[in-house]
């Protein structure tokens, strides 16, 4: 009998039917229906516990739980089916989307890595471990760069175009686990890097895309060289090293890392999702013979939300459009990935180019410059056309499950509870008194809204949990992103924040002390399709009821009158705020996109844990 390797589950695609879904157990396939087993959860549960959470676990025992996590994470990674469809030759869009994507991701690495080497109390041997993986990352996006120029890609399109929306997911999820700490950092990205050592398994792949005539000869070689690089420096094994670094683990902290690595897994299938779809590789097929105008971005398109987009064209991009016109999908490519810059020369007025431009100007949503409290306020409000519209309401108020509902309240359970440490690190980083204590005041006023959930979810499920209670749950990888990037936003730019902060605030508001009608009308709709929802979005309306109350919607606009009256607002900082209005779909998305897997997709956030 085979022993099975201590894992988590995953919601993955079936190896027989890679239309259905199953839950994943290393190996083992289980159905989802299989999750109405009242002794599943406990049984899922049992392998993935620690032990107490007082004890510290020595690194021989740390490398080998790791390992067995990352075996069976990357089961659940190189079991998608995109690997088949490739293989067979049968997905050269997806493999254009690789390429784009992955050197924009690459491209982001000392953006992402170096938040590892930041908080540590001394130069140790693990920050040191880190700060050396993240100076050998930091140029590999070459790599991709001169495959996509094989392509007859220009390499200022390369750069300037925009990254896919689970592309930017991927990057601030791990810039956020980086955040943890070095040795967290090193996990996550260490699963990246454990199957590189198989070299011959590696240099068959790269072989096979020219031998299938999906990418010329000198694409292959140029990507290649990124893995023979890694070998070279001998990254398959910086994981091993700084877990012998760290010579013990805390119990409590190896168990926040191994969920880490999970998360970083279901991120990376999220993306292999994206690649048949999705409109990167229109982008890419769309790109020679193209070009710039206008002045290039000064921020990295991981940075950088502006324009920002209706739910709709985030969706499209993403997932792939309704329409399967091909001329629907070109324009959208263009109009996402180069806002409107780039253009034919020679071609006419109903070009393709053109049309992607006159879609920018009547959809996307810029800036006008304007810096005065109404121009602020109009400005955030405008964004909040990347939520109104998500097709995550349109399932809710039409199609509601009991699950879905569940899971879109663990998650914003998590994203609430997160208000410690993005409002904290804003107080942190605020210079200006007046403002300061503004921030201090909204940070005591959702102090306890995180409880708030916690306690109204735990009342609604009862004895149904079987002991999986939403702080014993893991976060979706959407949820981590979308909180991580309000925490380092706020640590980096404080003036960003209050904007985003602005912005989340006031999709609740109306004018006065009442809740938005929008809300009112989503609940009451959920509420005649499913009525057994009520008690469990109690805590929900209840926070909705508590936030309008303390008057949140004045308070924002008090701290944008500030803002606009005691400081100078700059572009950079409005681009940068910008990016939580994408980072917020996502965190819709992810919830749409999980949890319609029924009651199997609640089950499957259980996570590693200590006991006490």
């Amino acid at each position: 009998m085979t022993t099975l390797r201590r894992t988590v589950p995953f919601v993955a695609r079936s190896g027989k039917d890679h239309s259905a879904r199953i839950l994943l157990v290393d190996r083992a396939e289980l159905p989802l229906a299989a999750a109405g087993d009242a002794q599943l959860s406990a049984t899922l549960r049992r392998p993935i516990s620690l032990g107490p959470a007082d004890q510290g676990i020595p690194a021989d025992e740390v490398e080998q739980l790791v390992e067995e996590q990352y075996q069976a994470a990357l089961e659940f990674v190189y079991g998608h089916p995109v690997w088949q469809r490739i293989r067979e030759g049968e997905a050269l869009g997806a493999v254009r989307a690789y390429l784009m994507e992955s050197r924009h991701y690459l491209a982001a690495a000392p953006f992402r890595m170096a938040s590892g080497i930041t908080d540590a109390l001394r130069p140790s041997e693990l920050v040191r471990l880190q700060a050396h993986h993240v100076v050998e990352e930091a140029d590999h996006d070459t790599y991709f760069e001169n495959g996509l120029a094989a392509l007859d890609i220009p390499r200022d399109l390369v750069r300037q175009a925009r990254p896919s929306p689970v592309t930017v997911e991927w990057i601030h999820l791990m810039r956020t686990v980086a955040a943890y700490g070095p040795l967290a950092a090193a996990l996550c990205s260490g699963l990246l890097e454990y199957t590189a050592g198989d070299q011959k398994s590696v240099a068959g792949w790269h072989t096979m895309l020219h031998e299938r005539g999906m990418l010329p000869k000198e694409a292959v070689e140029a990507i290649f060289e990124h893995v023979e690089t890694d070998l070279g420096l001998g990254h398959g094994n910086n994981w091993r090293d700084a877990v012998r670094a760290a010579k013990v683990v805390p119990a409590a902290e190896l168990a926040d890392w191994l969920n880490a690595v999970t998360l970083v897994a279901e991120m990376i299938v999220r993306w292999l999702e994206t690649f048949e779809a999705g409109l990167s590789s229109e982008t890419v097929a769309a790109s020679p013979g193209l070009q710039l105008e206008g002045a290039a971005p000064v921020l990295g398109g991981e940075a950088d939300g502006l324009p920002v987009w209706p739910a709709e064209i985030y969706a499209s991009y993403a997932h792939g459009p309704r329409s399967t016109a091909s001329g629907v999908r070109r324009v959208l490519a263009l109009s996402y990935a180069y806002s409107g810059r780039a253009v034919q020369h020679g071609a006419t007025g109903n070009s393709t180019t053109a049309v992607a431009s006159d879609l920018v100007g009547r959809t996307a949503r810029e800036w006008d410059g304007r810096t005065d409290e109404v121009g602020l306020e109009k400005l955030v409000e405008s964004w909040m056309v990347a939520i109104d519209g998500h097709a995550l309401w349109q399932r809710m108020t039409e199609d509601p499950t009991l699950p879905l509902v569940h899971g879109y309240m663990v998650e914003n359970y998590h994203y609430v509870a997160g208000i410690w440490q993005h409002t904290g690190g804003a107080v942190a980083a605020c210079p200006d008194p007046v403002i300061r204590n503004e921030l201090v005041k909204h940070l005591i006023e959702e102090f306890n809204h995180g409880k708030m959930f916690l306690r109204g979810i735990k009342k609604a499920r009862g004895s149904r949990d079987h002991g999986l209670t939403p702080d014993r749950m893991r976060p979706l990888a959407t949820t981590v992103a979308f909180v991580g990037t309000l925490r380092e936003l706020a640590q980096r730019d404080w003036k960003a924040y209050v904007l985003a902060l602005a912005y989340l605030q006031l999709t609740l508001s109306a004018a006065g002390t009442t809740v938005h009608s929008r809300h009112e009308d989503f609940y009451r709709t959920l509420f005649d399709r499913l009525p057994e929802s009520e008690q469990l979005v109690s805590a929900m309306r209840t926070h909705d009821a508590e936030d309008t109350r303390l008057g949140h919607g004045d308070d924002t606009r008090d701290l944008l009158r500030l803002l606009a009256q005691r400081h100078t607002i700059t572009r950079e900082s409005v681009a940068a705020a910008a990016l939580v209005p994408q980072l917020a779909w996502s965190f819709l998305d992810g919830i749409l996109q999980h949890y319609r897997h029924g009651e199997a997709a609640v089950l499957q956030r259980a996570g590693w844990h200590v006991e006490g």
